[in-house]
């Protein structure tokens, strides 16, 4: 039986700390956005985007890992709690404990199979077990004197895995129905920290490393193992390691990156990247609030066609068109981000020790607002000539021409349209002894700008 628990939801008012960054990028035409949240007071502007959140029934529960399961719910994992949490679109909370085996921290890098189970680590990262939607816990592999580092789903059956010390090393896992063993083969080759994982169309997994590779590595036959390729992978700060990866709408390896720091040092920094299939470029992130590095991590492909990845007290997202905007959703703190079957962005916070579930509508990045200003240069002979100054996305657009009169309202004598450049000429049909203005309609070229309505001065 589920536990409900109550959820806390929150409009975000992001007109009272607006934080909007704009960047064309050379590469992709980016234009970065982001908007401010807020803890919820009781009233609240409708305008502003909803995050409903869930309390885990355990406390401290230290939430690690956030995947939509094979059955369509959100499962996530809980590391101190020795727990699997499943949780409903509605909010009803079930967890099913886990047996420990020797280690002192329970499940992590939780990942959904292909094959209907749900795959994770245990006892310090050196088991690998695998689970029922039903909450049922089968043992599976032992690392011997290492650690697993990341999970990642195999096409059609168990999971690829990364080893950690003594060696580092690639692992393909899986269970043998005939005879219910745990088989598979590890990768000959072994380097520098492998971290996270994606696999591609083609069921070939990718990786990168701390030496600043991307690898591709084919899954050939279940018996002989498979064959390895390697890609430089530097990015744009040399400091900066691969924190997730995920492929696009465009079938383009997507990776996040930042620094993540040393024993006495946090984490900062942040870029996105694209892998062009022979090099790997990347934009910085800035920061959405002073004093607040970004750290993107959990890269995911949502039903929209966009990436989206978490970030330090914020969410990203970037379209197929190359758009990204950005929010802040403080005092929330994502870790780990998955879509939902009611097509909301659901995220863990592990200090809160909450699920979250963000709504997808259009007043999560609120439009991006650029004004613009008409001037008349010319009001005769028939014609009102002028311009239209904005930046470039916003020039062009329909220029009505209007009579002033003494008295009573202005009368409409022409219309025409700015062209990519601005400039416009509008043929008037009647010219009267009064002056003339005219006006620029606001328009919506992207779901993510807003060119406002502007006015000249009557001549």
């Amino acid at each position: 039986m589920g536990i409900r628990t109550p959820a806390r939801t929150v409009a975000i008012r992001w007109w009272a700390t607006l934080a909007v960054t704009t960047v064309v990028l050379s590469s992709a035409g980016l234009a970065p956005a982001g908007a401010r949240a807020n803890d919820g007071a009781a009233a609240v502007p409708a305008s502003g985007p909803t995050i409903a959140t869930y309390p885990v029934p355990t406390a401290d529960a230290r939430l690690d890992s956030l995947v939509r399961g094979p059955d369509g719910n959100l499962w996530f994992a809980e590391s101190k709690g020795w727990k699997l949490g499943r949780i409903t679109a509605s909010g009803s909370i079930t967890e099913f404990g886990v047996v420990p085996d020797g280690g002192s921290t329970g499940p992590t890098e939780l990942v959904s199979g292909d094959d209907g189970y749900l795959y994770f680590l245990t006892d310090t990262s050196t088991r690998l077990r695998r689970a029922t939607t039903g909450g049922v816990v089968e043992p599976m592999a032992g690392y011997n004197n290492a650690q697993g580092g990341y999970l990642t789903a195999g096409r059609g059956r168990g999971v690829w895995s990364s080893k950690l010390g003594p060696s580092d090393a690639v692992l393909r896992v899986w269970v043998d129905p005939s005879t219910n063993a745990t088989t598979g083969w590890q990768l000959p080759t072994s380097y520098g920290t492998p971290t996270p994982m994606a696999v591609a169309a083609d069921g070939a997994l990718w990786y990168g490393d701390a030496r600043d590779h991307l690898r591709r590595v084919d899954d050939i036959h279940p018996d002989l193992g498979g064959t390895e390729r390697s890609y430089p992978a530097q990015w744009v700060n040399p400091n900066y390691d691969t924190t997730s990866l995920a492929f696009g709408a465009d079938g383009a390896l997507w990776a996040t990156g930042y620094s993540p720091g040393q024993v006495f040092t946090t984490a900062e920094g942040g870029a996105i990247g694209r892998f062009d299939g022979t090099r790997l470029v990347s934009w910085m992130l800035p920061p959405l609030a002073a004093g607040t590095e970004p750290v993107p991590l959990s890269l995911v492909l949502g039903p929209d066609g966009a990436l989206w990845w978490a970030e330090r007290e914020g969410v990203g997202r970037i379209a197929p068109d190359g758009t990204m905007s950005r929010a802040r959703i403080a005092p929330w703190a994502p870790r780990e981000i998955a879509f939902g079957p009611d097509g909301r962005l659901w995220f863990i916070d592990t200090g809160a020790n909450r699920v979250g579930a963000i709504t997808i509508d259009e007043h999560l990045f609120p439009p991006r607002q650029v004004p613009r200003t008409v001037k008349l240069r010319k009001a005769a002979g028939g014609w009102a000539k002028g311009r239209v100054v904005a930046e470039a996305g916003c020039r062009a657009g329909k220029v009505v021409a209007y009579a002033k009169a003494r008295k009573g309202k202005p009368r409409r004598i022409g219309a025409g349209k700015a062209n990519a450049r601005g400039k416009f000429a509008v043929r008037l049909r009647k010219r009267t002894a009064g002056k003339v203005f005219v006006k620029v309609k606001a328009s919506s070229p992207s779901a993510g700008l807003r060119c406002l309505a502007a006015r000249s001065r009557a001549r």
